[in-house]
This record gives C-alpha cells, structure tokens and sequence, in this order.
C-alpha cells in the first residue's frame, strides 16, 4: 500500500513538473514576442538599436523532435 501511495506521488510529481514546464516555455515566449514587438516598435524602436537590443527567436520544437517530446517518459524501477 505504501509502494501504491508513493508511486501516485512520483506521477504526481511528474506530472507537476511538465506542467510547470509548458507554463515556462509560455511565459518565455510571451515574454519574446512583448520583446520583439517593442523592438520593431516606434519610439521604442530608436532606444532599442541605441542600446543594442534586436528580435529574438521564439522557442520552437522542430517537428522532428516533437514526437520524442510528446511520448511520455519512461521510468523503470
């Protein structure tokens, strides 16, 4: 029974990381997208080349590499 409970636990944890995950990769891309929007923006488009600032990618999987991604991991004990 004990085993059962700390098993839910791990998927439980699992579960909340890849959570966490895809709320940080939107979060970044928000963030990118605010970024480059001001970047190409005008009167903010001037400060942006004075100090250096320029468009940064977006973070994309290949599509490749999303069907790795997507398959669920696996854990062995």
């Amino acid at each position: 029974l004990k085993a059962n409970q700390n098993f839910l636990q791990l998927q439980f944890e699992i579960s909340d990381v890849e959570n966490k995950l895809a709320a940080v990769r939107r979060f970044f891309n928000s963030a990118t997208k605010e970024l480059n929007t001001a970047v190409e923006s005008f009167p903010s488009n001037i400060f942006a080349k004075m100090f250096g600032f320029s468009k940064q990618p977006m973070f994309e999987v290949p599509i490749q590499d999303r069907v790795v991604l997507d398959k669920a991991p696996e854990i062995k004990f």
